[in-house]
């Protein structure tokens, strides 16, 4: 009886230690992927819209169809097409801030969320080039604060410049500079009937 008691008692002492080693190597995990991806400086998710008509209002008064977007508007374009494309984010994961720089042909995307409740923050490179009238921003790597991890992550996120200048536009150039982008549209008159027509 008193073996059987010993065994018993030894038993449960296994259990117990086990069951604390596990919690404790979860909450080490925990701790180290915090200290990874721990993001270094708040970020919101707050946008302004880019205001366009004025952009519009100056290419008729210079005759020119051709405009510049600046660092900021093309960092509120890009913040609005990523809360557009919330639904598509994986389960668990939730954006609360991010910040676009463009240079050049590359943009890095500081962001801030969660994964599962774990903040994380991190900085994703992008290729940025023209398709069409979209631009295109093709994930190359991602950074957090203790690593980097090569290879895209994503799919490319693609924003549409027709949502914001009449359809009677077309892109017809783009060039990347360091801190703004120039963009030159052409007249598309066979969409004009359609616009009258609505």
């Amino acid at each position: 009886m008193s073996v059987t008691r010993s065994k018993a008692v030894l038993i449960r002492l296994w259990i117990i230690c086990t069951l604390s080693g596990i919690i404790a190597l979860l909450i080490i995990g925990a701790g180290t992927l915090y200290w990874i991806a721990a993001p270094e400086r708040p970020l919101n998710l707050e946008y302004t819209d880019v205001d366009t008509t004025a952009k519009i209002i100056s290419m008729v008064e210079t005759k020119k169809l051709e405009t510049t977007i600046s660092q900021d508007e093309f960092n509120q374009l890009a913040k609005q097409e990523l809360l557009d494309r919330q639904h598509e984010f994986p389960l668990g994961l939730k954006l609360t801030g991010a910040q676009f720089t463009l240079h050049n042909q590359n943009v890095t995307a500081d962001l801030r969320g969660t994964y599962w409740g774990i903040p994380f923050g991190a900085l994703l490179d992008f290729h940025i080039k023209r398709e069409e009238n979209r631009l295109v921003l093709d994930h190359q790597a991602t950074h957090v604060r203790h690593g980097d991890f090569s290879g895209a992550w994503i799919e490319p996120i693609t924003i549409s410049l027709t949502k914001y200048f009449p359809a009677i536009v077309n892109v017809n150039q783009m060039e990347f500079a360091q801190d703004h982008i120039q963009v030159s549209f052409k007249l598309n008159l066979l969409s004009l009937p359609k616009l009258l027509l609505r």
